[in-house]
């Protein structure tokens, strides 16, 4: 047995329409959370959170703000997993969603006030209440 790293970057990825806010999904097993994935060795986090955003559910995103990082640990086989993934607040640019099947079920559009419900894992909420707080910073300045 042997305890191996793996890095991540994923985005809270936002869309205003008709004064309603909109936060992108992705589902798996019933499972709620943020669009993710490996970062390549020559990869920025930023760079890897938009190709991962973009890969995962066809919808093209531009980083806004760092919010800060989970980690958890898991295991594979006889491997012992411990894993960082760092989350961006980003904003929705274009695209139509296209739910990438070989690695998520569905992506979809969730209002805002209905996402914490929606969440998996108490990680991924604590990041989307840092994501909502910059948000709110973001549009008091705007």
């Amino acid at each position: 047995m042997s305890v191996k790293w793996e890095f991540s970057a994923g985005g809270v990825v936002i869309k205003e329409e008709d004064g309603q806010t909109f936060v992108l999904l992705i589902r798996n097993k019933d499972r709620y959370g943020f669009p993710k994935g490996n970062i390549e060795r020559t990869e920025k986090k930023e760079e890897a959170a938009v190709r991962e955003v973009k890969e995962e559910t066809g919808v093209d995103a531009e980083p806004i703000e760092y919010l800060g990082n989970v980690e958890y640990w898991y295991r594979s086989g006889t491997d012992t997993i411990h894993k960082f993934v760092y989350y961006y607040l980003m904003k929705y640019k274009g695209g139509e969603l296209n739910p990438q099947k070989e690695e998520i079920e569905a992506a979809e559009w969730m209002p805002a006030e209905e996402v914490l419900n929606k969440l998996s894992f108490e990680k991924d909420k604590k990041i989307y209440n840092i994501a909502m707080q910059k948000l709110q910073k973001l549009k008091v300045h705007a």
